[in-house]
């Protein structure tokens, strides 16, 4: 009987979620989710940042395939989403997550795993030494979004050098020098697309 139920309960879902339209983003555009929703992403990668009660916007990590994001935790502080290339997102409502437990299970997860991630960004940005900042921020990306090429781990956005500085509080111009550093150092290489490529992090 329990069986049966949770095969319905599967094919339910699997039934909502052809329903939903599967909406595209373009580059830098923003994803508004409206009240009550939470955005899935399909395809791609969107940029999330806190915009705190003084204005200042604080990049808080990034969500790829599978991911989900949406303003859940704090009505006081907004939570913005950015596209960084072409992105497929659904929305799915909070009485989704309330009528499909297996949704809700998968949605927890992918809310605790970005908790963690962020909880990694913000110790990354305390570390003082700047080069080291940017090498264990790469080192993150890697790890987290990194797809394997015949030489190495490749970022699949194209982050420019103002993302990163952003990312980890310092100056574009900084950036630059360190980059080109590494790239000296045969620990990175830019490839015709310009996305990074990662040879030798450990």
């Amino acid at each position: 009987m329990l069986l049966t139920q949770t095969a319905t309960a599967n094919f339910s879902l699997e039934r909502r979620e052809q329903e939903l339209t599967l909406e595209q983003f373009r580059r830098g555009d923003e994803i508004r989710l409206g009240e009550g929703k939470i955005g899935q992403v399909y395809r791609g990668v969107v940029q999330l940042s806190r915009i705190q009660q003084d204005g200042q916007e604080i990049i808080s990590g990034w969500v790829s395939t599978n991911g989900v994001f949406g303003n859940l935790d704090d009505q006081y502080i907004l939570e913005r989403a950015v596209a960084l290339g072409d992105v497929y997102v659904k929305r799915y409502t909070l009485q989704d997550i309330a009528k499909y437990p297996t949704l809700a299970r998968h949605f927890v997860t992918q809310f605790s795993d970005r908790l963690v991630k962020s909880q990694r960004l913000l110790t990354i940005i305390a570390t003082s030494k700047v080069e080291d900042r940017l090498k264990d921020f790469l080192w993150l990306l890697k790890n987290d979004m990194g797809q394997k090429v015949e030489d190495g781990v490749r970022l699949p956005v194209r982050f420019t050098h103002q993302h990163l500085a952003e990312a980890i509080h310092t100056t574009r111009v900084t950036i630059t020098r360190i980059l080109g550093n590494l790239q000296e150092q045969n620990l990175i290489y830019f490839d015709s697309d310009r996305h990074i490529v990662i040879t030798n992090f450990e």
